[in-house]
């Protein structure tokens, strides 16, 4: 086993700039540590509960009375076990725990591949930066383990390179650690055959560089037999061979959805995310040109992958991000080990000048982390909130609790593929009409499935299809509230409303006892789910209002406004102030 190679020699970080560095530090646990969220989780939480409870892992979409056979594409058995294991553990509170402790492990493992941590302080501003172009991602989604993956194959790539050749080891592992949370696996292939490229290429005299590493290039062989095996343990899947298709799914669901997902989005037309896109990517491709011959191949290959993640989709961002601060302190690195000048014709005074800048932005942007985090958090109905737990609103639990108690006669759809994910775990045993895992469905029946959100013949005509007998609708949403409306009236009779979710029913001789004893009127009817916090019950009374005037009751809408600003003041005024 060849030796460690030397650190080229540091300049030791200040305690101002370690300083610093706890400030990002500080600002990952405030983005990182929030209560979990009902995007996607319940139908994770769900499936593992049914792997759990058969012994095996589902393969089909067995939620489902639409497509129950069709193919379950996107496995992610080691994800939902970490959710499930830890809700059974620790209850709610233990999945907002797990995923915050992994999104900080996620900033440390980059930033570890960026060199010594100790390093990294020096960069703080720029891993602030990488930090917060993690920041709309850090929530309990499997791109965590995505991330996590990534982060400790570049680590141990890393380390098998600098002469620790145990560590390729690390590399299948984080590899079927992959291919069993988060359908982007194939990054994972691609970033190995981008290692393989980079060992090949240092063998080339255009690559040589042995004033920097003085080390002879490391073996290639044990670098494809890793590879080798990660390819064989794509397969070790509850699908098999045919976890190749996929990929291909994903692709789909890209094209379609760009309009409706916002993590589709271009990341040209997002202000902010691309802000954060130049000022991670800038520095890299400054550092990158003047390392010029001394910068790893690999580092520019990783750096290219994740460019072209970022252009295809906003939500690549999280990986250009990181991958771009640390491409950017490892070309540094090179530099100073070979007496290039990062920044050349800089004196002493500007260098002072631009590091107090630097520790003066670092100071505010984790001063804003941590006061809209923690002290004073802008609060929204099911989005980001602090602290453990699950978050307000979101989960459906009054409606939910309703069908328990009372469920409608007959199959049920739902407008809302999240609202399907609601009912599937915590109304175990009624199959849904559509969930959020849309790669659990064919590409044409989703797309009708967009339409009849927007368009009352489209929905008459699935309706007509798949013959349900009852409806949960998400009428927050003003697409599908316009469709309330229409069932409304046509005859759909409404049991259960809350300010999110309705319930409705076509009357029918089948259910005509069930309306009878469990009909509402919804021009009397109050939200049956409000909370106690001011502001978001606020929230909840504006949603409900909107729902109002859109059935023809302003006054209820006016009475919910003047309860808002009774209970909730200023926060009830601008609860109805928002489109």
């Amino acid at each position: 086993m060849a030796p460690d190679r030397p650190p080229p020699a540091v300049r030791a970080p200040t305690r101002l700039e370690l300083c610093a560095a706890v400030l990002v530090l500080v600002s990952a646990v405030a983005f990182a540590f929030i209560r979990v969220q009902a995007i996607n989780v319940p139908w994770h939480v769900a499936t593992a509960r049914l792997a759990h409870e058969t012994g095996h892992w589902p393969q089909t979409n067995t939620f489902s009375y639409t497509f129950p056979q069709h193919p379950l594409y996107q496995q992610y058995p080691a994800y939902q076990w970490t959710l499930f294991a830890a809700l059974r553990l620790a209850g709610w509170g233990g999945v907002s725990f797990v995923s915050g402790a992994g999104w900080v492990l996620v900033l440390l493992l980059f930033a570890r591949w960026g060199g010594r941590l100790r390093e990294g302080a020096t960069f703080h501003v720029f891993w602030m930066f990488a930090l917060m172009a993690l920041w709309r991602r850090m929530m309990v989604r499997p791109d965590l383990f995505s991330m996590i993956a990534l982060g400790v194959e570049l680590v141990a790539l890393d380390a098998y390179a600098r002469g620790r050749r145990w560590a390729l080891a690390a590399v299948p592992l984080a590899h079927y650690l992959w291919v069993t949370s988060h359908q982007l696996f194939p990054l994972s292939l691609v970033v190995q055959g981008c290692f393989v490229a980079h060992v090949l290429a240092l063998r080339t005299r255009f690559f040589a560089r042995p004033k920097v590493d003085g080390d002879a290039p490391p073996p290639i062989a044990p670098v494809l037999a890793a590879l080798a095996a990660s390819i064989a343990l794509t397969f070790a899947t509850p699908l098999g061979f045919e976890i190749v298709k996929g990929p291909l799914r994903t692709t789909q669901s890209l094209v379609l959805f760009r309009d409706q997902v916002a993590e589709f989005r271009r990341v040209w037309t997002m202000p902010l995310e691309l802000g954060l896109a130049l000022f991670t990517g800038v520095p890299a491709v400054w550092g990158f040109a003047r390392a010029r011959r001394l910068v790893d191949p690999f580092d520019v290959l990783v750096w290219l992958l994740s460019l072209a993640l970022v252009l295809a989709a906003v939500r690549g961002l999280m990986f250009f991000g990181v991958v771009s601060v640390a491409a950017f302190q490892r070309a540094a690195a090179r530099c100073r080990a070979a007496g290039v000048e990062l920044a050349p014709g800089v004196g002493a005074g500007v260098r002072r000048l631009l590091g107090g800048f630097a520790l003066a932005l670092t100071l505010l942007l984790a001063v804003n982390a941590v006061f809209h985090r923690w002290v004073r958090p802008p609060l929204a109905l099911g989005g980001t909130q602090p602290g453990l737990g699950r978050a307000v609103g979101g989960w459906g639990e009054q409606m939910t609790a309703f069908l328990r108690r009372a469920r409608p006669p007959g199959r049920m759809m739902n407008l809302g593929p999240g609202v399907g994910d609601l009912v599937i775990l915590d109304v175990p045993g009624t199959p849904v009409f559509v969930d959020s895992r849309l790669e659990s469905y064919p590409i044409e029946f989703l797309r009708e499935v967009l339409v009849a959100d927007r368009d009352d013949a489209s929905l008459k005509a699935l309706i007509d299809r798949w013959h349900p007998q009852w409806i949960v609708a998400e009428h927050a949403r003003d697409s599908i509230r316009a469709r309330v409306v229409h069932l409304l009236a046509v005859g759909w009779v409404p049991v259960h409303v809350d300010s999110e979710l309705v319930v409705l029913v076509n009357e029918t001789p089948m259910s005509a006892a069930y309306v009878a004893g469990n009909g509402v009127d919804l021009r009397r009817a109050e939200p049956a789910d409000l909370t106690a916090n001011p502001s978001l019950r606020a929230q909840q009374r504006a949603r409900f209002a909107k729902l109002m005037r859109a059935i023809g009751a302003p006054e209820r809408a006016e009475e919910q406004r003047r309860a808002a600003i009774a209970e909730s003041g200023a926060a009830g005024e601008r609860a109805f102030e928002e489109p």
